[in-house]
């Protein structure tokens, strides 16, 4: 449930945990319990999730569902990504291909870091969280290196296709 009250804050976009627990009626150490999973929060603070914010209480509780009991009550997505995060990615492919002695052209790099960001959204709980995707990204530079280290050892391949 913690990790569901997180997501949600998350997708509120409500940074400072002192609006939404004034929003809901709750000190900011009451909702950092629940936001960590220490505590879990009684029917009115439920309540008050659905009332301010059209939240799916199932969801909140169970995780099925959807997010909000009203999907047009829901905050409009965002296409936006991370650059920054991105930009790191992007200097993984570079340095693992490096160090693997792989070349990699330069427009192909931009690629190769898009899959790896597409690889961090399947793993992160939430990839807008810095720490938890600084904890994959060796994972993620593992995997790259893997993949890579395998299309070289089949015969046939080439280097040139592990890109």
């Amino acid at each position: 449930m913690g990790r569901r009250l997180r997501e949600l804050r998350n997708t509120l976009k409500i940074e400072d945990r002192d609006v939404l627990a004034s929003a809901i009626g709750v000190s900011k150490s009451a909702l950092a319990h629940y936001e960590r999973g220490e505590r879990t929060p009684d029917g009115d603070v439920l309540a008050l999730y659905r009332q301010r914010y059209g939240v799916n209480v199932n969801w909140i509780v169970t995780g099925e569902g959807e997010m909000f009991d009203d999907p047009s009550a829901a905050p409009a997505p965002t296409a936006s990504f991370d650059t920054k995060l991105l930009d790191r990615l992007a200097g993984i492919v570079t340095a693992v291909h490096r160090a693997t002695g792989i070349r990699i052209a330069a427009e192909k790099v931009a690629v190769e870091a898009g899959n790896l960001y597409n690889d961090l959204i399947k793993k992160a709980d939430d990839i807008r969280d810095q720490d938890e995707v600084s904890s994959l990204l060796p994972w993620v530079e593992n995997k790259l290196r893997k993949r890579l280290e395998e299309a070289t050892s089949k015969p046939g391949t080439g280097k040139r296709s592990a890109s």
